[in-house]
């Protein structure tokens, strides 16, 4: 069936052969899959359950599992973030400069891009296709694309945060020109993370964490759309600039 299967004072019996496309939820009752598939979350939810464990795609979920890996992305990011703002800073400020005037432009760039990176798969695919040799290579050429698709969403990502902690933060003079932008760097990035730890934090109740993490995955795709659009317009203005003066 589409959608999720719900049972409020009952039980939720999946029989062998069948499949549930969503969520499966049981409130004073309990879920049980007796040889059939399940791709959303399950729980059970009554009076009489202790389990605190909540699956997704078939994997065991826990809320402080959740916790822990929210905090470990915050980590990476707020790691990664001090990396590009000390040694690749000249990319990052001019990202930031198109965030923070084209921010619609940048949106639609990047979803544009986005989008375009499955045909362009496809063309590396059949590049590399033309010869015996390439074909072997065929992995090679999509992991290194893959890779800097990745790296530009990042930077992407990290400009946007950084536009958000400037919006929110308070500047104070007493700091460095650079403390003050890894101060509005580190508070876009917490801010953007706080929506995965609150999501996280409600892993237990199934609803109101899918919901959650809806929104915060939401939220974050815009935002690495538009960081993605910001680097790429970002790019091809630099390019032309340096063209222009060749010429």
């Amino acid at each position: 069936m589409d959608g999720a299967a719900t049972a409020i004072a009952g039980d939720v019996i999946v029989h062998e052969g069948g499949r549930v496309r969503g969520g499966a939820v049981a409130l004073m009752g309990h879920v049980r899959n007796e040889g059939g598939s399940i791709l959303g979350v399950i729980k059970d939810v009554g009076t009489t359950h202790n389990r605190s464990t909540v699956s997704f795609g078939g994997r065991p979920r826990t809320t402080v599992g959740s916790l822990v890996s929210a905090v470990v992305w915050l980590i990476v990011l707020l790691l990664l973030g001090t990396f590009v703002l000390f040694f690749m800073r000249d990319y990052f400020k001019r990202a930031v400069e198109v965030v923070t005037n084209e921010t619609g432009r940048s949106l639609l760039t990047g979803a544009l891009a986005g989008v375009a990176t499955v045909p362009a798969v496809i063309a590396i695919c059949i590049a590399f296709a033309i010869t015996i040799i390439g074909i072997f290579l065929i992995p090679i050429g999509v992991g290194v694309f893959l890779v800097a698709v990745s790296g530009i969403a990042i930077l992407g990502f990290l400009a946007v945060a950084h536009v958000a902690g400037i919006a929110i933060s308070h500047k104070s003079k007493s700091e460095t020109p650079a403390g003050e932008e890894l101060q509005y760097l580190f508070t876009g990035i917490l801010a953007f993370s706080a929506l995965w730890i609150v999501a996280a934090a409600f892993t237990w109740f199934p609803i109101l964490g899918a919901l959650l993490r809806m929104f915060a995955f939401s939220v974050t795709l815009v935002a690495v759309a538009t960081g993605f659009g910001a680097v790429i317009l970002s790019w091809w203005r630099s390019r032309s600039k340096e063209n222009a003066v060749t010429v």
